[in-house]
């Protein structure tokens, strides 16, 4: 971290010229160690186990704002649980969450506030726990209006505009598609893409138009894969239960970009 140190020596410089270079470098540099130890603290097993409590509650909610819980939501949640490999403790807590959730009254956007607080400075790791509510959201192949307005709140209290969550769901679309299967996530399927849509989709799962030219998407591709890089994840307090789902993301990125590449006739 040194950006602490460097604002800190420029504005010193504008209030007390010379000397003041070495007073803001200093204050900078306790900036700096008070992030880094935030930072690092924030990665740990609390934050990780708030990581699975949450998600679940949040399923929880989403699932319940159609009017009710389907045996198609309980079985995502249930595949989904098998997939994580959780603990006995973790999932007791998890299935706990997710009744939690379903309540009218759970305090949506209080215990997602409380969540983006503990992993402050990690906006990749809140915009993986938005994409993993969007499957779910998705998993079977339409979205309630009821559902929009909580994944809404949801991104909103995790400081992301509207226009992001819209972006993240055209994405997510199309990685089900890419990925051939309508629910997509831990259930599977097969959706008979024709190979037209297919590159479609590719473009959409990188983010871009069909008209991108290849430096565009080379770019977007780069940008992804640094936001779902596992190990970055980690760091940033990725649970190592989700770190599979992470692998996930990465390679639909990967093989988006390498199906655009071979049609563009880039070899590199």
């Amino acid at each position: 971290m040194v950006w602490g140190k460097v604002l800190g020596g420029f504005f010193g410089f504008l209030l007390l010229r010379w000397p003041g270079i070495f007073l803001g470098v200093l204050i900078g540099h306790w900036f700096d160690r008070a992030l880094e130890q935030n930072m690092r603290q924030g990665g740990g097993p609390a934050t990780q186990q708030l990581f699975i409590e949450t998600l679940f509650a949040v399923l929880g909610h989403l699932a319940k704002s159609k009017g009710r819980v389907t045996e198609q939501d309980i079985g995502y949640v249930s595949a989904l649980m098998q997939h994580l490999k959780l603990s006995d403790d973790a999932k007791e807590r998890a299935q706990e969450a997710f009744r939690e959730g379903k309540n009218a009254d759970y305090p949506l956007v209080t215990k997602v506030s409380a969540f983006r607080r503990q992993v402050a400075w990690r906006r990749d790791l809140l915009q993986f726990f938005v994409e993993q509510i969007l499957v779910l959201a998705l998993h079977d192949g339409k979205l309630e209006q009821a559902e929009y307005d909580v994944l809404l709140r949801i991104t909103q209290a995790l400081g992301f505009r509207r226009e992001q969550l819209d972006l993240w769901l055209q994405m997510a679309q199309a990685g089900q598609r890419f990925r051939g299967g309508q629910g997509g996530g831990y259930q599977g399927g097969t959706s008979g893409v024709s190979a037209a849509q297919r590159l479609d989709d590719a473009y959409a799962v990188l983010g871009v138009s069909r008209q991108a030219s290849f430096a565009e998407v080379k770019k977007a591709y780069r940008k992804l894969m640094a936001k779902h890089h596992p190990d970055k994840l980690a760091a940033q307090g990725l649970p190592p239960e989700m770190r599979e789902s992470a692998q996930q993301k990465a390679q639909e990125i990967q093989a988006a970009y390498e199906l655009i590449k071979s049609q563009q006739g880039n070899g590199s």
